[in-house]
């Protein structure tokens, strides 16, 4: 019997094997499921108002806790709100990582624009040791 899976769980999935078990952020379009899915599954999340605060206590969390705090943002704006605490951990060696939703990988990558889109993974770049997108399961 194969499992059918997706995305989030995979993702919920190689957090938990990584021992961590909270998050940080504020939920919205298009990662609200992750988000109820992560708690569903008996995780932490704590919800914030402004990503720029949860990024910061995802980086206290990284440094207090020696591994990765979560933040976990919308797309554009909320992501651009996680990038000043994600440079917050990067300079200080926090450990941190940053999960933000974005539009269809195609109409970024052929710069064609959509709602709250920009191509985070380059904006990223310069604030973090590395930056990746998923682009497929």
């Amino acid at each position: 019997n194969v499992e059918l899976t997706d995305g989030f769980h995979v993702l919920i999935d190689a957090l938990k094997m990584n021992d961590i078990d909270t998050m940080y952020g504020v939920v919205g379009i298009p990662i609200t499921n992750l988000a109820r899915m992560w708690q569903d599954d008996g995780q932490r999340f704590y919800s914030f108002r402004h990503e720029q605060h949860a990024g910061y206590a995802a980086s206290i969390a990284g440094y207090i806790e020696g591994k990765p705090g979560v933040c976990l943002t919308v797309s554009a704006p909320g992501f651009l709100n996680g990038v000043t605490s994600l440079a917050h951990a990067t300079t200080n060696c926090f450990p941190m990582i940053l999960l933000s939703g974005s539009s269809e990988r195609e109409i970024v990558d052929l710069q064609q624009g959509d709602y709250e889109e920009m191509d985070q993974m380059n904006v990223a770049r310069p604030h973090c040791k590395a930056s990746f997108r998923i682009n497929s399961i």
